[in-house]
């Protein structure tokens, strides 16, 4: 009865080695990064996230991305007060070669920003990014009350 177990193990052990991939440096996106649109004021992926959305139809992924004080609202439930900034990065999606069926970022495709004045107004700026897909109409009104409609994630 031992033999047959260590004969049923080894192969198994076998098995989980080769299926190792020892080269980790490729599992890094860099495609995805957003270092290429140096206009930026700060680096949206370093503030909190806040609402991610899949776009199946255009293949595309958006995530909506909040500072310091507009994450305030993910916890109070609140409008944005004065001093918030929001970004919705939107990136092309591709197949992920690690996950069958799994979709990933590519590259950024537009970078959109939103910030709140002192006095309530709202300041909008689209940054295109190296994936832009020219036919894509942008209106700035349409853009700010879509962006502003996205429901916020609840946190427990």
């Amino acid at each position: 009865m031992r033999l047959s177990f260590t004969a049923g193990v080894f192969p198994l052990i076998i098995l989980l080695m080769l299926g190792c991939k020892p080269n980790a440096t490729d599992r890094i996106n860099n495609a995805a990064s957003i270092g290429s649109i140096s206009r930026l004021p700060e680096n949206p992926l370093e503030m909190t996230p806040m609402a991610v959305s899949l776009q199946p139809e255009a293949k595309t992924m958006s995530t909506l991305y909040g500072n310091g004080i507009a994450a305030k609202r993910l916890r109070d439930g609140a409008d944005y007060a004065p001093g918030s900034v929001l970004y919705l990065v939107t990136w092309k999606g591709k197949a992920d070669p690690d996950w069958f069926g799994a979709r990933i970022p590519d590259r950024v495709t537009a970078i959109e920003r939103i910030s709140f004045g002192q006095n309530g107004q709202k300041s909008y700026t689209f940054f295109k990014g190296p994936a832009w897909d020219s036919a894509l109409d942008l209106k700035k009104e349409e853009r700010l009350a879509i962006i502003l409609s996205i429901p916020i994630a609840k946190s427990p």
